[in-house]
C-alpha cells in the first residue's frame, strides 16, 4: 500500500507515525506542512472543508498526521492503516 503522510516534522505524533511505518519497511511520502507556504495552504483547505474534521476545527487541535491511501482517499484513523499493513503496533494521542 502506497500512502502519503501529510503532517509536520515538528508534531511527536506525525513523527511517531512515519517512525513506525519505516521500521516496518513502509516508506511513505511524506509532506511537511511546515515545510511549505503551498503545503500549509493546501491542507488548512482542506481541513476547513473536510467531514474528516468536524471533531478537530475549534479545539486548538490541528490534527496530524492525515494520510492519503494508495486509492486516493483520506484517513486520521492511523491505527487502522497500521492493522490494514499488518503493523503491530498502536498509537494513542493526547486528548
Amino acid at each position: 500500500m502506497a500512502i502519503k503522510v501529510i503532517g509536520s516534522n515538528v508534531c511527536p505524533g506525525t513523527l511517531r507515525f512515519l517512525s513506525i511505518l519505516t521500521e516496518n519497511g513502509v516508506m511513505p511520502v511524506f509532506v511537511n506542512v511546515t515545510g511549505s507556504i503551498d503545503h500549509l495552504k493546501e491542507f488548512v483547505t482542506f481541513r476547513d472543508k473536510s467531514p474528516l474534521y468536524d471533531g478537530v476545527r475549534g479545539t486548538g487541535s490541528i490534527g496530524f498526521p492525515l494520510i492519503q491511501l494508495e486509492d486516493g482517499t483520506y484517513t486520521r484513523d492511523v491505527n487502522k492503516v497500521l492493522a490494514d499493513l499488518g503493523i503491530n503496533a498502536k498509537m494513542e494521542f493526547n486528548k
